[in-house]
Parts: structure tokens; sequence; C-alpha cells
């Protein structure tokens, strides 16, 4: 069933073959060329007009026109990365530099263009800032004016055979050779360029030099500068890689078998053109399609609206309005909130009572107090004293204001200005049967009572002390002390402390 199927799709196949040369024939046998070479060439100008270009017929090539469309999309590097994409496989040779404050780009191109082989001189300028986009980051060159163009000429080869001559006053001159195939290295390209001044030549001949050309490459006179252009120094594109050339090149080889093969009746091109539009439209508009297709530069649109100020990428347009909401049906008021009750005023505090004035404290004296239980009562004038002999302590207190001899103190005694040596809460007997005891809460030693109790309080102890004082149980000694019999067997005894001596206050007056 499948065998049967396969010999009758081949069957067909082979019917539309035979069919189609049948009609070629029929058809080719009939056309006839038009004998007028230049009605010829007016209908192809008319037909690749479009595309910018033009027939030549002394040279039998294709040029571009001087105010083409190409005109006014300048250059930019993308333009020849983008290349490969239209079956275009070249060598290029940029040559930049600056002149008459402007940036400058004079670049060289042989190499194969779809069905034709050809070479171009370009001319460019700006005073525009560098495109620094996501898309691009490079220079953009506008096209010269007509002031600023050159005389400009070249000679192409193809294995040392001439194949295309070109001249003229341009900013673009090119040359393309219809049904020739050639790869970019075969292809030789002898160009001249003839400056404004010598200033503009030294500044292009100093760039070319920097991109590694030799002084046997490139020669100079007056003004006009030649150029062998045979292998690029300068890096070419990315994307002309081996295999992307390898498949571009094969696939414009075979279109230029196919443009022979279906004109080959024909030796010149304006009879193989109008043969190709008669019998084989297909190849007439490949070959038109082939001279610098719009499709290259339409996929860089983006970079004239960059120029004229518009976004390379549009946003979205705005969208339709939304139809409008429904009115909201208006809320019910809020019900008033009831008024707040006054709060009751303050009761007034009740004014303070003003606190009752100190009471004022007593002056503080200017000599030590008398008494330790009265701080503030003034003394009473104390007698003077005679001046004492050494060892003596002077009793201003005392009624007689006598000198009294330093005493010394047994242990648990103390020693007092008034009595001398009295004990440390002990008393001493005073009589001979006298016994020691402790004397109670609010009494005081006596030690100056005989044949009575040693102890007794505190106001009688004063009275005694006193009378004590008027007595004159006092004598002296041999070294000149005054001593009283009792205290002299006292600071006998042993173990007894020295009590001591305090110095008589006296005043300056009084001495």
């Amino acid at each position: 069933m499948i065998t049967t199927i396969i010999i009758i799709a081949a069957a067909v196949l082979i019917l539309a073959v035979l069919i189609f040369f049948i009609v070629w024939k029929v058809r080719s046998h009939r056309f006839r060329p038009n004998p007028d070479k230049c009605r010829q060439k007016e209908e192809l100008d008319a037909d690749i007009e479009e595309a910018g270009f033009a027939y030549e017929i002394n040279g039998d090539y294709f040029y571009s026109l001087m105010n083409c469309w190409q005109r006014q999309v300048g250059y930019c590097r993308l333009y020849d990365e983008g290349a490969p994409l239209f079956n275009m496989i070249f060598d290029c040779e940029p040559v930049t530099f600056s002149y008459a404050g402007k940036r400058w780009l004079i670049e060289l191109w042989k190499g194969q263009y779809g069905i034709t082989t050809g070479a171009e001189i370009g001319v460019y300028n700006t005073e525009r800032e560098d495109i620094d986009t996501d898309k691009f980051k490079g220079t953009f060159y506008e096209n010269i004016t007509n002031d600023e163009m050159l005389k400009l000429s070249y000679i192409l080869r193809k294995n040392g055979r001439v194949i295309l001559r070109r001249k003229a006053l341009h900013w673009w001159l090119t040359g393309f050779k219809l049904g020739e195939f050639s790869k970019p290295e075969s292809l030789t390209m002898d160009a001249k360029i003839t400056f404004r001044d010598r200033e503009m030549r030294d500044a292009f001949v100093k760039s070319l030099t920097d991109l590694g050309y030799v002084r046997k490459e490139y020669s100079v006179r007056g003004k006009t500068v030649s150029v062998h252009f045979t292998t690029p120094r300068s890096p070419q594109t990315l994307s002309r890689n081996k295999v992307q050339e390898t498949l571009v090149q094969q696939t414009n080889s075979n279109n230029c078998k196919l443009y022979e093969f279906a004109t080959g009746k024909y030796s010149d091109t304006l009879d193989k053109l109008e043969y190709a539009k008669a019998m084989a439209p297909e190849i007439y508009d490949l070959f038109t399609k082939s001279l610098y297709a719009k499709g290259l530069y339409g996929a860089f649109e983006w970079i004239k609206d960059w120029l004229e100020g518009r976004h390379p990428n549009p946003g979205p347009g705005p969208k339709p309005p939304r139809p409008p909401k429904p009115p909201c049906h208006p809320e019910p008021p809020c019900r008033p909130e009831p008024p707040c009750h006054p709060e009751p005023p303050c009761r007034p505090e009740p004014p303070c009572h003003p606190e009752p004035p100190c009471r004022p404290e007593p002056p503080c004296c200017s000599e030590p107090p008398c008494h330790p239980e009265r701080p503030c009562c003034p003394c009473p004038q104390e007698p003077s004293c005679e001046p004492c002999h050494p060892n003596q302590t002077c009793s201003p207190c005392h009624p007689d204001a006598r000198c009294r001899p330093n005493t010394e103190c047994r242990p648990n005694t103390e020693c007092h200005t008034s009595t001398g040596c009295r004990p440390d809460s002990m008393c001493r007997p005073c009589s001979p049967g006298a016994s020691r005891s402790a004397c109670q809460p609010g009494q005081s030693c006596n030690g100056f009572r005989q044949n009575s109790s040693d102890c007794c309080d505190h106001d009688r102890q004063d009275d005694m002390q006193s009378n004590y004082y008027a007595s004159d149980n006092w004598e002296d000694d041999s070294d000149g002390r005054i001593r009283k019999q009792d205290d002299m067997d006292l600071a006998d005894e042993p173990g007894v402390k020295s009590c001591p001596a305090k110095k008589a206050e006296t005043s300056e007056a009084e001495r």
C-alpha cells in the first residue's frame, strides 16, 4: 500500500516537471527581447529605483543613486553585523579620524552581496554623542552634505582580473556585478580618495597607519591617497563566523547558478533580466531584493527614532477608558451623639494655714560652755590664776584660782580638773575602813568625803568639791610641787597612771 502511494507521488512530481518544461519551452520560443537597449534600461531602472539603484550599460554593473533612501539612515556598526542575515558576506575596513570639529568615517567594503559581487566606499561624519542603549553602544554616523562630498574611485579585481571600475564625486560609491559569485578573499580593491586639504589627508593617513597599513599598501600624491585593500586590518563583524559564512555563501552560489541556468540562452544583462521577468518572476524578484534590501535597515528603524528624539521602545498604547462606575447611594447621616454633661466644678481647696514662725535659736557662745547641759549659757567670769610652777596646773574655775600639782592616776581612775584623779566608775575608799562599791545611777564617786558614804548625788558633789578646795591641806614638797596628802598617798600606790596637766587658760592681760 505504501509502495503504491510513493509511486503515485513520484509520477505526479515528474508530470508536473514535464508540464513546466513544456510551458517554458513554448513561452521561451515565442519570447523575443526588446532590441531597444535604452528602452530596456529605462524599464529596469524603474523597477530597481525603489531599492535605490540603477544600471550602467557601459560597465554592465549596478550602482547606488546619489539621493537614494540609504542616505537617510546614515551608518553604524550594526548594519555590518546584520548583513549576513540578508545574504551579504564581505570584508570591511573602517577608518575613523577627526577633522574640522567632527568625527569622520571612511569605510571600504568588498565581497558577495546576494547574487552580485561588488565593492563600496562610504563617507560619513557626526557631531553627536555616542549611542548608549541596551541594544547598541557606539557611534552613529550621519551622511555628509553635498559640500562635504569627496572624489572617490576604485578598481575591483577578482583573482587579478578587473571586473568593475567606478569613479565619481560621491558620498557612497558602489558597484555590483550581477550573477558573479566570489569569495571576499579572492577580491582586491584599489581605492583612491581625494581630500579637501592636506590636514584632512594627514588625519586619514595617520589612522590608516594606526590600523597597520605599511607604506607599500598605500601611497600619497598631493591631496589624494591610494589604498590597496586586500586583507582587512580592523576586526570584522562578530556575526561573520565560519558556519554563518559557509551557509550564506552556499546559498549565494546556488542562486548565481540558478540565475545563469535560467537566463543562459542570453549573454546581455538587460536581455537576461527581461527574460527572467517574463519567464521566471521569482528569479527577478530575487535579484531586485538582493540589492540592499530595505529589510536590513528596517531592522534598525529604532535608531532613526532615537535620532529624532522618539523613544526606541515605546510602551503599549493607552488603555481604553473603563466604563464609569454607577453612582454610590449616599450613606445615611450619622446620628448626632448626645451632648456631654459638663463636669461639676472642682471644689476650691482650703487655704493653707501659715506655718508658725520658727523660734529663734539661742546665740552660740563664742567661748566653750561651762556645762554641757546648758550649751549657750554665759560662763561666769573666771578669776585669774597666779603664775604656776612647772608641773602645776591652774584651776581658774575654782574661786580660789590656786595652782595644783599634776597628779598621777592609778589604773581604772580618770583625771578631773577640779578633783584630780578619780576612780573610773568605781569608788575608791576614802577612809581605811570603807569598802569599794559601785555607784548607783544618778550618783558619782566622791573621793573627798571621809567617814561617810563613798557615793553621793551629782548636785551634792559640786558643793563637796568647793569645800575641799577651800581647805588648807596643801603643802610644798622638796621640788616645788604642791600636793595634797591624800593624793600623794594615792600616787604612791603601784600601777597609778599620771594625770596629764591642764595648762592654765590665762588671757594676755592676766599675764
